[in-house]
């Protein structure tokens, strides 16, 4: 059958009206080539080899992040909860992501962190607090806590998908 394929193949080549989809492919015996894929499409993803930064995974992110520190600050009397709303936030995120979106959710974690830190301290930041090292400094914080909730996400969502 797989002759029959290849012949096909060269067929469309010689022709010159191929249009980049092997119609005729039913089956495959090679174990790298999928039923029915063309060989333009089979290249063109395989070539770019994935993305590294997705600016819809990033709005994700920051939704999650910004949801988890909204609920984080909804608790009285507690100091920094929405900290733990960001570690909150990177965990919901890596539990329901089905990719690695590590850069996207450290970059919210941070800028959110940040942003929060500054806004909140906003009136001794007139009396002569420093703000670009508090948003370091906060950003810092929230960067590693949204990491560290999107690792143990991703890891809780491979222990649940993991057959046994």
């Amino acid at each position: 059958m797989a002759e029959r394929t290849e012949e096909r193949t060269r067929d469309a080549d010689a022709s010159g009206n191929d249009l980049g989809v092997d119609v005729g492919a039913t089956e495959s015996t090679d174990g790298d080539v999928a039923v029915g894929k063309s060989r333009t499409a089979e290249a063109s993803t395989t070539d770019d080899g994935g993305s590294y930064f997705s600016l819809r995974a990033l709005l994700f992110a920051f939704g999650a992040v910004g949801g988890g520190m909204v609920l984080g600050g909804l608790i009285p009397l507690v100091p920094a909860t929405e900290l733990v709303g960001v570690l909150l936030g990177g965990f919901v995120y890596g539990l329901l992501a089905s990719e690695r979106r590590y850069l996207e959710v450290g970059l919210a974690g941070g800028v959110s962190g940040g942003v929060v830190a500054v806004l909140s301290l906003l009136p001794q930041l007139a009396a002569g607090l420093n703000g670009p090292r508090l948003f370091a400094i906060a950003g810092g914080i929230g960067l590693v806590l949204a990491l560290v909730g999107h690792y143990f996400g991703r890891d809780l969502r491979s222990g649940l998908t993991r057959e046994l």
